[in-house]
């Protein structure tokens, strides 16, 4: 299928860009710093796609080989995609989450817990007289005992859970479906209304649905309990007072680099003047992306790159693209180009 066919009329192309109307108010928050558009790299943070490791990625291909249509299916029921032409993002059931948060969770805990008395241990018994040495242990192995206890007892049962609980009961979705989706093929940006008239007070009924170059990005800033900040980037519309919030997918960062690389992500991916940018997970998907496959036609891309490669040079390479620290944070807003003056 040629291009003129494929993409939709409101597909985003960085080399076409219509005239935009200016905003009637300032979005931005007072702890939100705007990201400019355009001159992106091509650097995604780690936290984003490190678990996309080859051998996951060709473990997924052989269930699909041995169940055709299973990813298809699990996208339907789920109302998931990661693909050449959306992502779209929902939630797991509360039930999912439980198991997961369950050997998550106690498996990390038990490990601190356990750290943080083996580490202790030695400084205490150096610090007590030798007749009162072995009762002070057995009191601070009895306290470790009930602290880590269950954790470790949350660990297993979370891991069982996993483990044996038959996929099609364990795996359950969100009753209220989808929250957001970036549609490349469309250009549309599709805020899901999850309650009946959420955007009915902007004139709107069901969800909200407007064209990516019709969004701004901003890092917003919250302190933790220590005063120390997390970043999140948010992306927002610039003529409604609603938006999309990525820490779901990305996590809350530290430092504002991976919030700037990861809107350079959704730059590269929405821009159909670009090739989807070249990661694993959206491997499977390139000769289906008009731009994408006439990009590996002429730059005699490997088919297989990412799922035929070893561990170790996948470390390499995660470490490589995923390096924020080269990210470029004073780059001017290619999208005033497209905004009337005055």
């Amino acid at each position: 299928m040629s291009e003129q066919h494929y993409y939709g009329d409101h597909a985003f192309n960085s080399a076409n860009i219509p005239i935009q109307p200016r905003p009637r108010a300032a979005r931005i928050g007072a702890l939100s710093l705007p990201l400019p558009w355009g001159s992106t790299q091509e650097i995604i943070p780690p936290t984003f796609w490190h678990h996309m490791r080859p051998k996951y990625l060709r473990e997924v291909e052989g269930r699909e080989r041995k169940e055709p249509g299973r990813a298809a299916r699990l996208s339907k029921k789920f109302g998931t995609a990661f693909d050449h032409r959306c992502v779209r993002y929902a939630p797991a059931s509360v039930w999912s989450n439980f198991w997961l948060y369950m050997e998550g969770l106690g498996r990390w805990f038990f490990f601190l817990t356990l750290g943080a008395f083996l580490l202790s241990l030695p400084i205490t018994l150096l610090s007590l007289e030798e007749d009162t040495a072995a009762d002070i242990l057995l009191s601070t192995l009895e306290v470790a005992m009930w602290v880590s206890g269950p954790c470790m007892a949350a660990w297993i049962l979370g891991y069982l859970g996993l483990t044996y609980i038959p996929e099609e009961h364990l795996e359950k979705p969100s009753r209220k479906g989808p929250v957001w989706e970036m549609n490349r093929q469309t250009g549309m940006v599709t805020i899901f209304a999850r309650k009946k008239g959420q955007f009915r007070k902007y004139g709107i009924e069901g969800n909200f649905i407007a064209p990516f170059f019709e969004f701004d990005a901003a890092i917003h800033t919250i302190p933790d309990h220590q005063g120390m900040p997390w970043n999140m980037l948010n992306l927002l519309h610039r003529y409604t007072p609603v938006g999309i919030d990525f820490s779901v997918v990305m996590g809350k960062q530290r430092l504002v680099e991976p919030c700037m690389a990861m809107w350079d992500f959704w730059q590269r991916y929405m821009d159909i003047s670009q090739p989807l940018p070249d990661i694993p997970i959206l491997e499977q998907y390139r000769h289906l992306d008009p731009t994408t496959a006439e990009y590996d036609r002429r730059n005699a891309r490997p088919p297989r790159f990412w799922r035929d490669m070893d561990e170790k040079t996948f470390d390499k390479k995660l470490k490589e693209i995923g390096d924020t620290s080269s990210v470029n944070m004073n780059r001017p807003d290619l999208m005033w180009r497209y905004r009337p003056a005055g």
